[in-house]
């Protein structure tokens, strides 16, 4: 049976995997990757750790005979400067980078939010290419006058596997240089930016076969030369699809770093808040629509921090109420008694996650097309892995909550762009869990008392 080899290129750390098609894990195996923050606002890696991890990774793997296929899922965001010959020129600046936000906020200022949203799905921020490429223009004009070509993390690491410097349309999507209407790089971002479009790499579909693996990769790496290798796709559009969240009614919640929310949708749909991001998704012929939760997962991090030793128990609501707006000091922690257990604390903040994914809900239903509802949620990451967890949102959002089998959506769904290619379908198994009935009316007027206190703390 064919193998293929699959790996999830992160922020901070590269996997590997061997799989079988039909799904069937082989092996596995991973490497970090480094980021520095030289000044507030910065984050920056190099560039060659992209490839270096890929390369240690499979490296450690064992089992790589018979290898048939070649498909990767990517940061996305994060980006380097290459001069003529294509050697880079500083070090890479990763989606975490907040320096531009002078910038991005001119941009705003000048021409509106709905510029930018209707052309990109993005409002520009400080982590954006287009305003992080014109902070480099400004800022370092020798080194931006020196470049020939600006390269994402799926391009580059394609580069050093095929020599084609490509990406797929979820990853040119996330650098809000594209037009997510006319499916490819937009001239007046581009020239906002101040760069010109040959600096940028070709864009094809994600399940495009783009070449076949270099000699000089293949030698580094212990695999044989000539393997296809797939364009590959954005990492929550991969984790979509690797976790069967790709389908009608259906939504991710990937609970790691940040929470995130990815919903299929047949056309391409514009949040009036611009607040959900659409793009395209690796699945032919479909969209996405995409949010981050405030704070998500860190704030879950936080509090079993600061409360290791207590474990969470499913009865019934904790009674306290958790804004988790940490990170722009607007978070609060009410409703505590003498009598309030840390483990109700721990509890509470699960709960504001819930409600928060339970708001997204709500208003993601009142723009979907043709009427389309949510009937389950799928849940991936670290957060997933705590059943308590997943009880608290299926009985909080009413709906039901899937937990796929499989631990790395992302790695396993670039291994399904080849199911894709191949027109092949993987069934895939896991836990369906509903919620407590008896708690619905309990956390409904807990839920509306977020909400109300929420909105007085945001609202100063």
């Amino acid at each position: 049976m064919d193998r293929i080899l699959s790996f999830d290129s992160g922020t901070t750390n590269t996997k590997v995997f061997i799989y079988y098609l039909n799904g069937t894990l082989i092996n596995s195996a991973s490497r970090r990757i480094g980021i520095t923050f030289p000044y507030p606002l910065f984050a920056e890696q190099n560039c060659d750790d992209w490839v270096g991890a890929l390369t240690r990774a499979i490296m450690k793997i064992e089992q790589k005979k018979n290898i048939s296929g070649i498909s990767g899922s990517f940061q996305g965001g994060t980006f380097v400067l290459l001069d003529q010959h294509l050697s880079p020129l500083r070090p890479a600046i990763t989606w975490l980078d907040n320096r531009a936000r002078d910038i991005a906020k001119n941009f705003v200022a000048k021409f509106g939010k709905k510029f930018f949203y209707n052309k990109t799905g993005y409002v520009p921020g400080g982590w954006s290419c287009i305003a992080l490429l014109r902070w480099l223009k400004e800022n370092e004009p020798d080194v931006f006058n020196k470049t020939a070509r600006i390269s994402f993390v799926a391009d580059y690491i394609n580069y050093f596997l095929t020599g084609n410097f490509v990406l797929d349309h979820t990853n040119a999507a996330i650098t809000t240089l594209y037009n997510i209407k006319r499916r490819c790089w937009d001239d007046e971002l581009i020239e906002l930016a101040g760069i010109n479009k040959q600096m940028l790499p070709e864009i094809v579909d994600a399940t495009s076969v783009i070449g076949k693996l270099k000699k000089s990769f293949a030698g580094g790496s212990g695999l044989k030369e000539g393997i296809v290798v797939l364009a590959g796709g954005h990492d929550q559009y991969c984790a979509s699809l690797g976790a069967g969240a790709a389908g009608k009614g259906k939504i991710l919640v990937s609970c790691g770093t940040a929470w995130v929310l990815l919903v299929t949708t047949c056309e391409i749909v514009f949040d009036r808040l611009m607040q959900f991001a659409p793009g395209p998704h690796v699945v032919p012929g479909v969209y996405g629509l995409m949010a981050a939760l405030s704070n998500g997962g860190v704030v879950y991090a936080w509090g079993k921090n600061i409360l290791p030793k207590h474990e969470v128990h499913f009865n019934k609501p904790s009674g306290v109420i958790v804004v988790p707006d940490f990170n722009t000091a607007n978070g609060a922690i009410c409703n505590l008694s003498l009598s309030t257990k840390p483990r109700e604390i721990l509890q509470a903040i699960i709960e504001s996650l819930c409600y928060q994914v339970r708001e997204n809900l709500e208003r993601i239903e009142k723009f979907l097309p043709h009427g389309e509802k949510i009937d389950q949620l799928v849940m991936i990451g670290g957060a997933s892995r705590n059943i308590h967890v997943a009880n608290f949102l299926a009985t909080i959002t009413k709906k039901q909550i899937f937990l796929p089998e499989i631990k790395e959506a992302a790695g396993f769904g670039a291994m399904n762009l080849f199911n894709l290619y191949h027109k092949c379908k993987i069934n895939l198994s896991g836990v369906t869990i509903d919620g407590k009935k008896n708690l619905y009316h309990d956390y409904d007027e807990m839920y509306r008392r977020y909400i109300a206190l929420r909105k007085t703390l945001l609202n100063g």
